[in-house]
């Protein structure tokens, strides 16, 4: 679900049918992976979850509040997952949480600073998960924050080196988030890696220069 490790903020990325949660636990690290939304002949709503370790496939009763794709998730482990934006016919600005190990679905009163699909998820595991970049009428830079367990949402004054849609995002949880890649008027290779201990942003040495 998510890779790499960090102190000060960064991200992790979904399009179509890919939104992952994780549960983790004192006595039994991994629980269960979840799948949100997407599109098939029309948008999806449902939320699948894969069971660990034996793998085995449920259909929550839970749905998300609209039927999306593109969603940016993240996850407090053990507590509840998030999927934030998305596209449902038009940009969304809310944000469902699935709440751990019940798997009911709320919406945040708080909501992204702007309607927006493609944008990197990834999460500082018990202290906030992360919103960065996507796409509304135009790419975007901004990272918004949301901040647990109060869920409570504040947007970065640190922005990506570059606005962009389309990127993958992941976290060494406590240390930094990252975002990788991603689309502008063309294709990124530069990763964005934003600290959590302050939520500074730094740009890593990108590989095409």
């Amino acid at each position: 679900m998510f890779g790499l490790t960090f102190l000060s903020a960064t991200s992790e990325t979904t399009t179509h049918r890919v939104v992952p949660f994780r549960i983790e636990t004192t006595t039994l690290p991994t629980v269960a992976g979840y799948v949100a939304g997407g599109t098939d002949s029309g948008y999806i709503s449902g939320i699948i979850k894969v069971a660990f370790p034996a793998d085995t496939l449920t259909t929550l009763s839970a749905t998300l509040t609209t039927a999306r794709r593109a969603t940016a998730c993240f996850a407090n482990s053990g507590m509840a997952g998030y999927a934030a934006g998305g596209d449902g016919g038009g940009n969304i600005s809310g944000i469902d949480k699935i709440a751990f190990p019940a798997d009911t679905n709320t919406t945040l009163s708080a909501t992204l600073t702007s309607a927006r699909a493609y944008a990197a998820g990834f999460a500082n595991s018990g202290t906030a998960g992360y919103a960065a970049g996507g796409y509304d009428s135009g790419n975007i830079s901004g990272i918004d924050k949301v901040a647990f367990p109060a869920d409570s949402k504040t947007t970065l004054s640190a922005t990506l080196t570059t606005a962009r849609a389309y990127a993958a995002g992941f976290a060494n949880s406590g240390v930094a988030g990252y975002v990788a890649g991603g689309e502008d008027s063309g294709n990124i290779s530069g990763i964005d890696k934003v600290a959590f201990s302050a939520d500074p942003l730094i740009e890593l040495i990108d590989p095409a220069r």
